[in-house]
């Protein structure tokens, strides 16, 4: 019962917690916004302005890689499912929508996984698969993020700085964290059966399909990339290419390690990380800001709908 009533304020306790990081990153992102020359309404008109006459090809192309960001995703969960429990890669495209579509109500990427597994006979295997699934796409991201960090530090030599303590921090965090995976896993202190079954997903992967998956990743971190720049430029922010990969992964990083409570608060992240890594170039905040919220409409808000759309199709079929 004490144990119940434990996990259960526990769980509440990080909500919270989760709640106010949202709060604190909404507030501060709202104040910066107010302290620009033009406030909201300069934003409003650099958004609008920056959508109205964009040539209708240059939404084709991010729409294509925004397919192809969502079709590589799939393809990454088909390969973990293989040795598990073999789908098509329609049916992963489905699960990984319907999964983004239920991380909007669900949080801490549990709806993620939920939306995943939802139609898989062996769940728990799946759970296992879902998590690998974010610790590759969290490796690769963290991987080029602290390239563009330590570019970023040496360019403007900033010591002391946050930018600073990530670099020392990154990787003493990493050796630990699998320091302590590697011993737990040679010594086999993980005795519960339910944990062994979500472990499966690794233990069933050949080095071919860890490549396989180490490949997709990359691949899916580019089309972020390309995304990312091009959106840059598009909105008015003009760096010298170099630059503009480093403060692109910078962002990338910061948004994959700052809790988020839902994909909502991760736009809040986003926005802010990219005004404070561009704060040691001459830009327009607003342009900033343009860029970023529309790379979230493209990679978060339309394939939530979508996503949606096919949950709701979904029931009313089972009906």
């Amino acid at each position: 019962m004490k144990e119940a009533l434990g996990k259960y304020f526990g769980q509440k306790l990080i909500f919270v917690v989760r709640i106010l990081l949202f709060c604190t990153v909404m507030y501060a992102l709202f104040r910066t916004i107010q302290y620009q020359q033009q406030g909201f309404e300069g934003l409003m008109t650099t958004f609008l302005s920056s959508w109205q006459g964009t040539p209708f090809y240059f939404w084709i192309v991010l729409l294509t890689l925004m397919g192809l960001n969502w079709t590589l995703e799939s393809l990454k969960w088909q390969t973990l499912l293989q040795n598990i429990e073999p789908i098509s890669t329609v049916q992963a495209f489905k699960s990984v929508l319907t999964g983004l579509a239920l991380g909007m109500l669900l949080p801490s990427g549990t709806g993620d996984v939920a939306g995943r597994i939802i139609n898989l006979k062996k769940k728990t295997e799946g759970i296992g698969a879902g998590i690998i699934s974010g610790v590759i796409q969290t490796i690769v991201t963290i991987s080029f993020g602290y390239f563009g960090l330590i570019y970023i530090v040496q360019k403007f030599g900033l010591k002391n700085s946050l930018e600073s303590y990530l670099i020392l921090g990154i990787p003493t965090v990493g050796t630990v964290v699998l320091g302590i995976g590697w011993y737990i896993g040679k010594q086999k202190l993980i005795k519960n059966q339910r944990i062994q079954q979500v472990l499966e997903a690794i233990y069933t992967l050949r080095k071919k399909q860890w490549g396989s998956l180490f490949a997709i990743g990359i691949m899916r971190h580019l089309v972020f990339i390309l995304q990312f720049c091009l959106l840059f430029n598009w909105a008015g922010v003009k760096l010298p290419f170099v630059d503009t990969l480093a403060v692109v992964n910078s962002v990338f990083l910061a948004k994959t390690i700052i809790p988020a409570l839902n994909f909502v608060s991760d736009l809040g992240v986003r926005e802010l990380s990219a005004i404070y890594f561009m704060r040691h170039y001459a830009v327009d905040i607003n342009q900033v800001i343009t860029a970023t919220f529309s790379l979230w409409l493209l990679n978060i808000g339309i394939p939530v709908l979508i996503g949606s759309i096919w949950i709701l199709f979904t029931r009313k079929n089972a009906h």
